[in-house]
């Protein structure tokens, strides 16, 4: 992957992200409030918590900072997929807003 694809793939994944928290504050009537800056996304919840996804260019890595957690994430098969659990990025992603936005 070049640069100019790894760019596309994180702008449509931190758009995903963005349709995803939404969408999950309207569902669950929840506060959740995220920036986006960059290549960084901020999540925070009513608990004081945070979620923080960035992109790491020179790796071609998303990562992500969870309460718990952080993970490593590779573009694999079409998809971004943990480095050590082969997880994907929204089965990963969605647990971490679960478990934090109900702490």
């Amino acid at each position: 992957m070049n640069i100019t694809q790894f760019h596309t793939l994180t702008d449509q994944l931190f758009n995903q992200i963005e349709i995803f928290l939404d969408n999950y504050a309207d569902e669950h009537d929840s506060d959740i409030d995220y920036e986006t800056q960059g290549n960084v996304i901020t999540i925070a919840f009513p608990n004081n918590s945070k979620i923080i996804v960035n992109t790491q260019e020179p790796l071609l890595q998303i990562w992500l900072a969870t309460r718990q957690q952080g993970y490593h994430f590779d573009y694999v098969n079409n998809q971004w997929r943990c480095n050590r659990s082969n997880e994907p990025f929204d089965k990963i992603f969605a647990k971490a807003v679960e478990d934090q936005a109900n702490a």
